[in-house]
């Protein structure tokens, strides 16, 4: 009788156990249908939280494994979990799991698709039933750094001297507009002069090559997007740009142009600062006539100094000085 008693008590505790799980199963899964989970993608004052996109995306490149969202959920009461974006562009991220506590916790949520156009891209990434926005770059935007050897953030400023005598200056800004030329965007710098506003189109890669579109000939079929620095190249290492043909003195012509390191992670002084991890450039403009097999020797060159963090400080002309430009002091970099 006792051992009975014992069993029975046993069984009854079990079962007490039994309902108390499922009494604290009921209260943390969800009331949804199916057992989905509820919660925000916002806090608690219906800011929306971290997302962030991983990987690159390239107009007409399939998405990858590599390309995905990191999205911050606040669970309050634990289930399945949806989360999703539209389709805009071509692309899009959704992916669902199983929320096992409440609070906050970040989900991984895999892209699909491809992009259509070098946009900005806005997302709407929605949970249950709140959502909020992220942009994504498709190409469109330049890359912005303030490590390279040439800065593109906006608003940054440099002011120069030109010639010998230290007395004409100009100064040149990167503009909060961006030109989209092609599949390539490129970063707008203005110097504003007495009677007009020069403009000037440079792009970087992000893998130490940069560029800039403009004509290499005044009179030529058009500008050109030719790298006219490449940071990771030795000293003694060259490239050129392409050819263009055009009109040099009433005759009809060909020219390039020809790149050659100098010198890499030296000091220079310009007008009283000194400049490190500066990488000097050799320029040599080449030409030739239409009907000439090959082009002649170097017509003219120069040497182009660019200090990392601060970017191009200086262009020097040694066969004719009166046109050198020097860094006025050092620049605003945002």
């Amino acid at each position: 009788m006792k051992q009975f008693a014992i069993t029975f008590s046993t069984i009854i505790l079990f079962i007490f156990c039994m309902n108390a799980c499922k009494k604290e199963m009921s209260y943390e899964t969800g009331n949804g249908a199916n057992g989905n989970s509820a919660g925000t993608i916002t806090d608690s004052f219906g800011n929306c939280q971290q997302i962030i996109a991983k990987g690159t995306y390239k107009v007409d490149t399939v998405l990858t494994d590599s390309n995905y969202l990191l999205v911050q959920l606040n669970i309050t009461s634990r289930g399945r979990y949806k989360v999703s974006t539209d389709s805009s562009n071509g692309f899009w991220f959704i992916d669902s799991g199983y929320a096992l506590n409440t609070g906050l916790q970040t989900v991984k949520i895999k892209g699909y698709g491809k992009p259509l156009l070098p946009i900005v891209a806005t997302k709407t990434v929605t949970y249950d039933s709140t959502f909020c926005q992220i942009n994504i770059d498709c190409g469109a935007l330049p890359l912005i750094s303030n490590a390279d050897y040439f800065p593109t953030t906006i608003g940054s400023n440099w002011t120069y001297f030109v010639g010998t005598s230290l007395t004409d200056t100009f100064t040149t800004t990167v503009s909060n507009l961006y030109a989209i030329i092609g599949t390539n965007a490129y970063s707008i710098f203005t110097t504003p002069y007495p009677t007009y506003n020069d403009t000037s189109f440079y792009r970087k890669d992000g893998s130490g090559n940069y560029y800039q579109f403009v004509s290499l000939l005044d009179t030529s079929s058009g500008p050109i997007d030719f790298p006219f620095l490449k940071d990771y190249k030795n000293v003694n290492d060259t490239w050129e740009s392409d050819t263009v043909q055009g009109i040099s003195y009433g005759q009809y012509v060909t020219v390039k142009y020809g790149f050659t390191i100098i010198a890499k992670n030296q000091s220079f002084i310009f007008n009283n600062i000194t400049y490190n991890n500066v990488i000097k450039v050799r320029e040599d403009y080449y030409e030739k006539a239409l009907s000439s097999p090959s082009f002649s020797t170097s017509l003219d060159y120069d040497y182009a100094y660019y200090a990392q963090g601060i970017g191009w400080i200086a262009t020097q002309y040694p066969n004719e000085p009166i046109y050198n430009i020097t860094v006025k002091s050092r620049p605003v970099i945002k």
